[in-house]
């Protein structure tokens, strides 16, 4: 179970919150909603818990660049792993061919908007029944099974680029 202060995303996040069940929702300034959440998955990692953060807009509509969407999802992340030493899996979505871009802006903001060394970031990119599949996952460099997560990340991604079970 992750646990979350809302007052902390509130106090970095520049669009209001509201928090439904598991489900962070936000409009921005031009009316697009999106939700936020992490859904556990069945794979431990290093002997730890792995969520998959999944960010969705829910009006089909072409955006602008809006950097306070960024900074509030960032936010989200930041609690995430203020209060917990789980594992943020991020898969890109591959519905409309844009995953490489989406991959490069999510690893962009943590490049940008993170200190230095506070996090390890571990990629890989597979082709699965022909779509690019692009994925990382992120630690928090305080968790003491860092080493472990890493290594065993390294062999789970050798093992899907390979194509092999």
């Amino acid at each position: 179970m992750i646990y979350f202060s809302l007052n902390h995303i509130l106090e970095q996040a520049p669009y209001k919150l509201d928090l439904l069940g598991s489900e962070f929702i936000f409009q921005t300034d031009l009316g697009i909603h999106y939700v936020v959440s992490f859904n556990k998955e069945d794979i431990t990692l290093g002997g730890c818990a792995t969520y998959q953060l999944i960010i969705r807009k829910i009006e089909e509509v072409r955006s602008r660049h809006d950097p306070k969407v960024e900074a509030t999802i960032l936010a989200i992340i930041n609690e995430f792993f203020r209060s917990n030493h789980d594992i943020m899996l991020y898969l890109c979505d591959t519905s409309d061919g844009r995953e490489e871009y989406r991959n490069r802006l999510f690893l962009s903001w943590f490049d940008k908007n993170t200190e230095e060394n506070r996090f390890t970031i571990c990629k890989a990119h597979a082709e699965v029944e022909g779509q690019g599949l692009f994925l990382c996952i992120v630690v928090d460099n305080r968790n003491p099974k860092l080493n472990a997560i890493t290594a065993d990340f390294a062999e789970k991604a050798t093992l899907l680029t390979e194509g092999k079970p």
